[in-house]
């Protein structure tokens, strides 16, 4: 299937559950539409989901409620919580203070944070980091975080505590193993480094630089404009759900941001290039243990029978997940939002079995 690029319609529909955009009105979208709508109504989906090829919105649709309690429907301009996908940004960040010379790839975390212990901190490099190849337990694995700590407010700067004295569970470099431990170390290192915090740092470098204005972080007492609540299902319905604080996500998945941004920041990060360097973005983008990069997942998808590469960043926090998607063989883009902590990835296949235009021409090569 093919997308028409002909004389385009824009055509903005009103509906009950929010609003769907369609910059092309042609059966391919129409045919997305209908299956975001079903997902929608089986309680399978509720949120907002953006198609895009390069800088071009082909299809945004809001689907629900972006607060139960007083009935507000979702917006394509709505802001979820995007947790594990902070990591894209945190590793933008550090990798923007290496193409400027401030920290290398071979600095050890006692060269930014000297009270680290010795024993593990001169071993682990800011690549073990950015890599999750260092070998630190992740915090949230810990015995009872998740039922006690996680929902208490914690000093940044003594919250490794929890875990830089324990034993690693590996040699650096030697293998991987997904956590946020890593990811917030960094984010002590980008405050050390650039003498900001970690939110001045991000909006300094990245945030504004970008154009970025949806984007920003989940803090206690903040007002957030177009904000949904997270929510969770289950046997009695829609329940709120229980709210991680912030201090405990940090570097590794404190930040909120609307489908927009997102297709905005991923566009100029991997197809315009004007965040980093072409050089650096190379190196972002390799592939290192478990298809992992700088903070994104880079690997290949079988859709509709070809091998296509993407960059891939997954969140999942209580009462929310989150999927974009890059694919840098044809340009697209595929951002998926919910408020309810519904399984983002069923959607996503089910978008991918009729995505159109992936034309064997544009397949990737074979390693």
């Amino acid at each position: 299937m093919a997308i028409l690029f002909g004389n385009l319609l824009v055509l903005a529909l009103f509906i009950s559950s929010g609003t769907t955009f369609f910059h092309d009105k042609n059966d391919d979208v129409l045919a997305l539409d209908e299956i975001v709508r079903e997902f929608h109504a089986n309680d399978r989906f509720n949120g907002v989901v953006l198609l895009a090829k390069e800088n071009t919105i082909l299809y945004s649709g809001s689907y629900g409620m972006a607060n139960f309690e007083w009935q507000i429907p979702q917006s394509t301009e709505s802001r979820f919580r995007i947790a594990s996908i902070t990591k894209t940004y945190t590793a933008t960040l550090i990798l923007k203070l290496i193409e400027e010379g401030e920290i290398s790839f071979d600095d050890v975390i006692i060269d930014h944070l000297p009270d680290y212990p010795h024993k593990s901190g001169h071993r682990i490099t800011i690549e073990h980091l950015l890599v999750q190849s260092a070998g630190i337990p992740d915090y949230l694995s810990l015995p009872g975080f998740l039922e006690i700590d996680a929902y208490l407010s914690h000093d940044v700067n003594t919250f490794p505590e929890c875990f830089k004295n324990l034993d690693l569970k590996f040699e650096p470099g030697s293998d991987w193993d997904y956590g946020n431990s890593e990811y917030y170390l960094l984010g002590l290192i980008i405050e050390r480094v650039t003498g900001l915090s970690y939110q001045e740092a991000m909006q300094k470098y990245i945030l504004d630089p970008a154009g970025l204005h949806q984007t920003g972080f989940v803090t206690p007492g903040a007002v957030i404009s177009n904000y949904a609540n997270g929510y969770i299902r289950n046997s009695n319905g829609i329940e709120t759900a229980p709210a991680i604080h912030p201090s405990v996500c940090y570097s590794a998945g404190m930040m909120y941001s609307s489908a927009a941004d997102l297709h905005k920041f991923v566009q100029k990060l991997y197809h315009d290039k004007s965040i980093l360097s072409e050089e650096i973005l190379d190196v972002m983008t390799t592939r290192h243990m478990a298809d992992y990069g700088y903070g994104v997942f880079i690997g290949y998808q079988v859709i509709q029978g070809d091998r296509h590469t993407t960059y891939l960043h997954m969140g999942e926090i209580h009462g929310y997940t989150a999927q974009v998607s890059y694919f840098p063989d044809n340009g697209y883009t595929v951002i998926i939002l919910d408020n309810t902590q519904q399984c983002a990835s069923r959607l996503y296949f089910a978008i991918m079995d009729i995505l159109p235009d992936f034309s064997p021409a544009e397949t990737a090569a074979d390693d």
